[in-house]
């Protein structure tokens, strides 16, 4: 029941470019309500182990690439150069957020990249899985990303 009630309760937490009244990028991001989310999770997050944080663990995983961003511009670059695939093809992505409180979205892999500064600045903890693909990728509070390969049933 509490993840019912808190679920999503912060959307005013989004990034400004999601949240602003007057901006084409808004109309470019889904909010997923809570089954939409929890329906994404089950076949992404849920299939990697987690740590006692909201953290997965990577020590009982494997992952295709581990790198660290120093700054908000290392940051942007970094997630340039790991969704360049997506933004060429022009597939979605979503994003989950380490706080239940902020709703799952989806958007524009190339919103994302234009945009990953204040992506980052909403919580350096989140997720991004490509969607209509097997990848996620960890952004971490300390600039650790890790990308791995979503694991099937």
């Amino acid at each position: 029941m509490m993840v019912e009630n808190s679920y999503g309760s912060r959307p005013d937490l989004l990034p400004g470019f999601v949240t602003a009244r007057h901006t084409d990028k808004r109309d470019q991001v889904l909010r997923l309500d809570l089954a939409a989310s929890r329906e994404l999770e089950a076949v992404t997050l849920n299939r990697f182990p987690a740590t006692f944080s909201a953290a997965l663990d990577w020590d009982g995983a494997p992952y295709e690439d581990r790198r660290w961003w120093d700054d908000e511009e290392d940051w942007a670059r970094m997630a340039a150069e790991l969704l360049a695939p997506y933004v060429e093809e022009g597939r979605r992505v979503a994003i989950f957020w380490g706080n239940l409180v902020i709703p799952t979205v989806t958007m524009p892999a190339s919103v994302v990249v234009e945009h990953a500064r204040e992506i980052l600045d909403v919580g350096p903890h989140f997720w991004i899985v490509p969607l209509e693909d097997s990848v996620l990728i960890e952004c971490l509070m300390d600039g650790q990303v890790t990308v791995a390969a979503v694991p099937s049933t």
